[in-house]
């Protein structure tokens, strides 16, 4: 390897690789805004017997976060907390046997992480990586009913589960970052039956357990200002 070539890759490294100096510092308070988009696994299961199927919403997320870190040396240990709106919604219909079709809607969520980072730099930036670890909460709607039928009378349930994550922040100066996160949340099922609902050609009678297991997955963009 020629030395333009051993210079070049030694470049391309240290862009790529968190640095271990110039590292600044991430005490303190701190708190942002942030979008993003989620993808939803959804599986409904049917009391009756009827087919199973996946409804996977997926959406917009909105929402803000705020928290506290301790600095020693690079490592970052930290407390955070956010919430979030979303528009994420999706539906199934199974035609096949004994129909069945579902919908399921994320209206909220929030939860509350522990942090632990690393700070260094990204290429000329200094950044902080982080892991986070805790625990979601999220509000959902759930509806069901027989294929080629309107929906029947759906329900409501909060579910909580534990809730993983990995991102970069990056500082751009005058103590504002630019965030870049995945999440991953498995909120695990929920527990409601849906209402009576008209079905050719017969009319379905009384309720249906549909309990409904959900795992998330999310991406987000935010601006984080430390105070």
């Amino acid at each position: 390897m020629t030395y333009y070539k051993r210079l070049g890759f030694l470049g391309l490294t240290m862009l790529l690789v968190p640095g271990m100096s110039a590292a600044q510092e991430w005490d303190g308070f701190y708190g942002g805004l942030s979008l993003g988009y989620t993808a939803l696994d959804t599986t409904h299961n049917f009391s009756n017997g009827a087919p199973s199927g996946s409804s996977d919403p997926d959406g917009a997320l909105y929402g803000g976060f705020a928290g506290y870190g301790v600095q020693t040396g690079q490592l970052v240990l930290g407390i955070e907390a956010n919430i979030e709106g979303s528009s994420a919604s999706g539906s199934f219909s199974n035609s096949t046997g004994i129909t069945s079709r579902g919908r399921a809607e994320l209206n909220i969520q929030g939860s509350i992480r522990g942090i632990l980072g690393f700070a260094g730099n990204l290429g000329a930036y200094p950044a902080l990586f982080y892991g986070a670890v805790g625990w979601a909460v999220g509000d959902f709607d759930f509806k069901g009913g027989p294929a080629g039928a309107p929906f029947g009378t759906g329900y409501s349930d909060t579910l909580d589960g534990l809730t993983l994550g990995l991102g970069i922040n990056t500082r751009l100066g005058n103590n504002f970052s630019i965030r870049t996160e995945y999440t991953y949340t498995d909120y695990g099922k929920s527990s409601g039956s849906i209402g009576p609902a008209l079905a050719p050609p017969c009319i379905a009678v009384g309720g249906v357990g549909m309990p409904v297991s959900v795992k998330q997955h999310a991406f987000r963009i935010g601006l984080r200002k430390e105070f």
